[in-house]
């Protein structure tokens, strides 16, 4: 602040010297009108009106660059927002692909137990099966020796029946 202060009483100082120097009259022309002042005073009020226009247009650009940033604070909030609902459905997926996993994983185990299960069911109906053809063969040979019993039975009976009626 101190340093401020500083340059505004070196540059007031330059003015008073500036001042001194040309303080003879001068005729300013100004459209219709026509006016004696010092040399100094015009420069002043150049240098006043200047000065007011660069604050103008200074406090212009100023106000755009506010207006701008909260603009930009504003859409950086609206960012922030939208960037923790992404996050957080980012993590419900997460959370969902981990059920998911699980429940899969768990589907998996029940699937395997299901094939062992089947496996050993075929195994279980191969058994079975060549158990029922053992059977099957068994009882065609037993029917077949039965026939054969029966067909030499009743030829031994014809032929006893036979010699008996000789």
């Amino acid at each position: 602040m101190q340093i401020g202060f500083i340059v505004v009483l070196i540059i007031a100082i330059f003015v008073a010297i500036f001042s001194i120097q040309n303080g003879d009259l001068v005729s300013l022309d100004l459209f219709l009108a026509r006016v004696d002042m010092p040399l100094a005073v015009i420069i002043m009020v150049c240098i006043i009106i200047g000065a007011v226009l660069v604050l103008a247009l200074g406090t212009t650009r100023q106000f755009k660059k506010r207006s701008e940033s909260k603009e930009l604070k504003n859409k950086i909030k609206t960012l922030e927002n939208d960037k923790m609902l992404v996050d957080k459905t980012v993590n419900d997926l997460q959370q969902e692909i981990q059920t998911l996993t699980e429940k899969n994983n768990e589907l998996l185990s029940k699937i395997s137990e299901l094939e062992e299960k089947t496996k050993t069911q075929k195994e279980t109906i191969e058994i079975f099966s060549n158990e029922i053809k053992a059977l099957k063969n068994e009882l065609e040979s037993k029917v077949d020796s039965d026939t054969i019993n029966e067909s030499v039975g009743t030829e031994l009976n014809d032929e006893k029946s036979e010699a008996e009626s000789e």
